[in-house]
């Protein structure tokens, strides 16, 4: 029995099939339903997907054949992936030299008729063949192997489907710049090891010095120092260890099975050292250092997220005593974790398949005018989350534990209660005002933030004239695509007004003002508070109030809880106020009560420096 010559490409041809992943894989239900409408529909009693691999055909699929591989010296399809354009017919094995004496010939199944059409995939390999055969001589029509060509088409679009997928998924887990798993991708293969009971000790890793080298020699050098801290951690630990880069500059090591607290120490040393050696770059060198937090498992966690958040909150406190240290976690972190992962649980389950987050509401604060009797001009929405277990859980706690994602979701969910209240309030005649809404950056870089918002405000029967939209300086850095600008003018251009809030607390500075046509900026509370004891605080108010009506900008006096302040804001310019000397955030029906309380004249009316006590 003569075997199938090698094709030509046959190096090539193994690797492409390798890609795909398939070989010894499950079942593949699709695939069987091919199969098994192969050979009905062509009147043979066995049909298969055969995979050609080095020295065996396998098959991913099969009917009628009681085995998942054979040698690939027995393979008709190794014969068949010689003319991959062509199928391969053998109407009588007996009386064809190829395969007269093939053991599938001569014993069982005995084989003798086949049809094989070549498996051939988008860069021209064949990788093996859908093909039916019987136990009888015979000759296939024209409609059987037009059948069979098209089911085989059929057959590499679902392998093709697959690979797609799990590319796609390989990507979702890696980071880009490295290649080193993502912070899912870490997190995928602690949770994989606690699942098999392996113990493993991880490290949390944040960078010292790397906004340094990304402003004194630019983002390629930055880029230029992660990869090569990328190569120090891998070569730095044992193949089986694992290192990712989990942020910004944030990088994670498990080491796998190791529980041994002694043997750990030892390594965390080892790579702290190596992470404080210089980085050569253009000729230069850069400095390098390294904050590092430690946790074991399961000794200080019960799930890989919580394990995550213990080696930060480790290297947070490690960072706090001075840069360049290590710490371990401890009990006082484990309970910061436990708590932070009980409000993500209970987050996550409140989001669940539903439309609606249940334990998010909205509470709203008026904004008045200072440049004569205060009238309500806006009111800020401002998130609340709460659950039956956890009760109200306050933004501090709240914003840092969900994460971006989550926080988009909650922003979501309170702007349509905002937006609906303030239609409410608008129809009963209690308020002209609009309501201002807060984006975050993560939220104005989506591509059709425009789109989606305007709906929103549709929705409640609104124009964007309606609203006020701030953010904070985080959006404006330099890093911020223009196209995120061009979607904040794009808002504006439909008649809502920007405002930059919390001024003065980022990392923007002054220039930052002209990136985006603003119409108001609120100064931080910070210093609307120090405002009669802190005369720093007062230079500060007015020059920044000098230089935003230099720019056509209104000025929002934020935090106000004082009348001795609000005279001061006026006194320097501030044009509108929002704080407790006003009004605290309250919900819709109390913010309802407390506009109806300034009737007949209407919610727009004076706003009293001290806010009236409730009945009773």
């Amino acid at each position: 029995m003569p075997a199938a010559p090698l094709p030509a490409d046959e190096a090539s041809r193994l690797a492409a099939l390798q890609s795909y992943d398939v070989l010894d894989t499950d079942a593949d239900k699709a695939l069987d339903q091919i199969v098994a409408l192969a050979a009905d529909l062509t009147g043979n009693p066995i049909a298969l997907v055969s995979l050609v691999d080095e020295t065996r055909q396998w098959f991913k699929a099969g009917l009628g054949l009681p085995v998942r591989e054979t040698p690939r010296a027995q393979a008709f399809c190794a014969h068949a992936i010689l003319a991959p354009r062509d199928p391969l017919v053998v109407t009588d094995a007996t009386q064809d030299a190829r395969f007269q004496d093939n053991p599938l010939v001569t014993g069982e199944p005995g084989l003798r008729s086949y049809l094989g059409v070549p498996l051939v995939d988008s860069q021209g390999f064949a990788l093996g063949t859908l093909c039916v055969l019987d136990q009888v001589p015979k000759t296939p029509d024209d409609r059987a192997v037009l059948l069979v060509r098209t089911l085989a088409q059929s057959v590499v679009t679902n392998l093709e489907l697959h690979r797609a997928l799990r590319r796609a998924e390989a990507m979702a887990l890696t980071d880009e710049v490295t290649g080193l798993p993502n912070r899912r991708g870490i997190a995928a293969a602690l949770e994989q090891a606690m699942q098999e009971r392996r113990p493993a000790t991880v490290f949390a890793i944040d960078l010292d010095h790397f906004k340094e080298a990304n402003d004194s020699a630019g983002h390629a050098a930055g880029d230029a120092v992660l990869r090569e801290v990328a190569s120090r951690l891998r070569q730095s630990v044992r193949g089986s260890d694992i290192v990712g880069r989990i942020g910004g500059d944030e990088f994670a090591v498990l080491l796998m099975g190791l529980a041994d607290r002694a043997a750990a120490t030892e390594a965390l040393r080892r790579i702290s050292a190596i992470l404080h050696k210089p980085v050569g770059y253009a000729g230069t060198s850069l400095r390098l250092g390294a904050t590092i937090g430690a946790a074991m498992v399961p000794a200080d966690a019960d799930n890989a997220e919580a394990a995550l958040r213990m080696a930060d909150e480790a290297m947070v406190q490690a960072k706090r005593a001075g840069r360049g240290g290590v710490g371990w976690a401890s009990r006082a972190d484990a309970e910061r974790v436990q708590r932070v992962a009980a409000i993500i649980r209970a987050f996550d389950a409140d989001i669940g398949g539903a439309t609606v987050l249940a334990g998010a509401n909205v509470h709203l604060q008026p904004i008045v005018a200072l440049d004569g009797a205060p009238g309500v001009v806006a009111v800020e929405a401002l998130a609340r989350w709460s659950h039956p277990q956890l009760g109200p859980v306050p933004p501090a706690e709240l914003f840092p534990a969900i994460g971006p994602l989550r926080a988009s979701r909650l922003g979501e969910a309170v702007r349509d209660q905002a937006l609906a209240a303030l239609a409410v309030l608008r129809a009963s005649g209690l308020t002209t005002a609009r309501v201002a809404l807060n984006l975050s950056a993560a939220e104005v870089a989506r591509a059709d933030v425009v789109a989606h918002i305007a709906d929103q405000v549709e929705r409640a029967g609104l124009g964007l004239d309606a609203i006020e939209v701030e953010i904070t300086e985080e959006v404006l850095l330099d890093r911020v695509s223009n196209r995120t600008l061009d979607q904040l003018a794009a808002l504006r251009g439909r008649g809502a007004r920007l405002a930059l809030d919390d001024f003065g607390t980022g990392h923007s500075g002054l220039a930052q003002l002209l990136r985006l046509p603003l119409d108001a900026v609120k100064l931080d509370k910070r210093f609307v508070q120090r405002l009669g004891n802190d005369n720093r605080a007062e230079e500060i108010i007015r020059a920044t109030v000098s230089l935003a009506h230099g720019l056509g900008m209104t000025v929002v006096a934020e935090g106000v809880e004082t009348a001795q302040q609000a005279a001061m804001a006026a006194a320097l310019g501030c044009d509108r106020a929002q704080g407790f000397l006003y009004a605290r955030p309250m919900d819709r029906q109390a913010l309802s009560d407390w506009l109806a309380e300034r009737l007949p004249a209407g919610g727009d009316a004076p706003v009293p420096l001290r806010p009236r006590r409730a009945a009773g």
